[in-house]
């Protein structure tokens, strides 16, 4: 882990706390307590190349769709930088989606920059490095079955 000299230990501890909760409430897939906990209300989230999402009503609706088609998502946490402005974090995200007999795990690797200021508990923006490909083809395949699990 690399840390900025200027941080002691408990607000470097405090900011990895503050990295896995978010992680395990949008793994939950309860969008209304992850949001609500972790965004202000004008958050801006870049994924990729997609245009922002901005603001908390956009990505409350965004991530109930997609979250709707998902069985299940997991990040595995691979490494956390922390510094008193931003985070970096690199994971691997897994997902299942719903109606897919074979319930097959997708997997790829993301990098997030979460911009934060050391003692705030919110993000104001949100970057999203990855290759959601994998992903939107199997959304695709499975989206449009009426079946209800």
């Amino acid at each position: 882990m690399v840390v900025s000299n200027i941080l002691n230990p408990e607000q470097i501890e405090a900011s990895q706390a503050w990295v896995y909760r978010f992680y395990r409430l949008f793994d939950s897939l309860e969008v209304d307590q992850w949001i609500d906990e972790f965004y202000n209300p004008d958050s801006v989230v870049h994924f990729g190349n997609f245009p922002p999402m901005e603001g908390v009503e956009v990505l409350r609706a965004h991530f109930k769709r997609q979250n709707a088609q998902l069985l299940s998502m997991r990040h595995d946490l691979k490494h956390i930088d922390v510094f008193p402005d931003r985070i970096y974090v690199q994971n691997e995200a897994t997902f299942v989606v719903k109606n897919d007999p074979e319930r097959k795990e997708i997997k790829f690797p993301a990098v997030c920059l979460f911009w934060k200021n050391i003692n705030e508990k919110k993000s104001s923006t949100i970057d999203v490095y990855l290759d959601p490909s994998p992903l939107l083809e199997r959304l695709h395949m499975f989206s449009s079955q009426d079946k209800v699990e």
